[in-house]
Formats: C-alpha cells, structure tokens, sequence
C-alpha cells in the first residue's frame, strides 16, 4: 500500500510541474522535481522551445543579411549615380567653359555676343549650383542652345 501511495504521490507531483519549472540549467532542482520534470515531459518542451527560439533567430538572422545585402547594393548604385552625374555635370562645365572662352576671342564686339557671354558665365554660375539629374539635363540643353547661337553668329560675321 505504501508502494501505491508513493507511486501516486511522484504521478501528482509530476503533473503539478509545469514546463516553466523545469529549467535545464537550474542550480541545485531536487529530486522530484526532476523526476516530474521528467516523467511530464516537461524538460523536453523546454528543450522543443529552446529549439524553436534558435530556430527564429537564424531566420531572423538570414533576413537581417539580405536586408543588409540590399542596402549595400542600392548604396553603390547611388554612389554609381552620383558619380555619373558629376562626370557629366564637369563635361558640361568644360564645355561651357570652352564655348565662353570661344566667344570672348572672337574679333567681332557687337552688342549680340557681349550679351551671349553675359547668358553663359550666368549659366556658368548656376552650374555651380547644380545638385540634381534635372539641373545638369537643364545646364546641358542650355550650352547646346547657346552653342547653336554662337554659331549663328559666327556664320553670320563670316558672311559680311
């Protein structure tokens, strides 16, 4: 009878245990809570759970890897983007540059090619300026406008 009663006091015992009690890592559990911990399973739920939180982390971890991957890519592709729009906004700057340097040597001094000049070293002070695509594409179509008028009057003082 003692036996029965012994037996069926761990069974209560162990059911009385829940998960959360059954710390794999506990300092000192006694002896039947690690019998109960035991015979209700509860040191494998703790362990199941344990795995499931590494299990997450590392997919979390993936994730968090590829985001930064992500970024690292748009990141050079900005840089690569900045730079090609300094390389063109120089371009225009050069040839700006050259087209007043152009201008300024001509022989004829009309009242046409000072104004011509006074437009590009404006423009040549708003190039300073230009932060954006649209500024460089703005500055660019400018200088070909004005080469086109330069020209003009280029061939205009060939013909008299």
């Amino acid at each position: 009878m003692r036996l029965y009663v012994l037996v069926a006091s761990l069974l209560l015992a162990g059911c009385a245990t829940s998960p959360q009690d059954c710390d794999l890592h506990a300092q000192d559990p006694s002896f039947l809570t690690k019998l109960s911990c035991s015979t209700s399973g509860g040191y494998r739920q703790k362990v199941d759970e344990q795995e499931r939180q590494v299990l997450q982390s590392q997919r979390d971890n993936k994730i968090a890897q590829q985001n930064l991957a992500d970024t690292q890519t748009r990141e050079q592709a900005s840089s690569q983007k900045l730079a090609d729009e300094q390389t063109r906004l120089t371009a225009a700057r050069s040839d700006l540059a050259q087209t007043l340097k152009k201008l300024k040597s001509g022989k004829a001094n009309n009242q046409q090619r000072q104004q011509e000049i006074k437009q590009l070293e404006a423009l040549q002070r708003q190039s300073a300026q230009a932060n954006s695509t649209d500024d460089v594409a703005e500055i660019e179509t400018k200088i070909a406008d004005a080469k086109k008028r330069i020209a003009a009057l280029e061939q205009a003082n060939v013909s008299q």
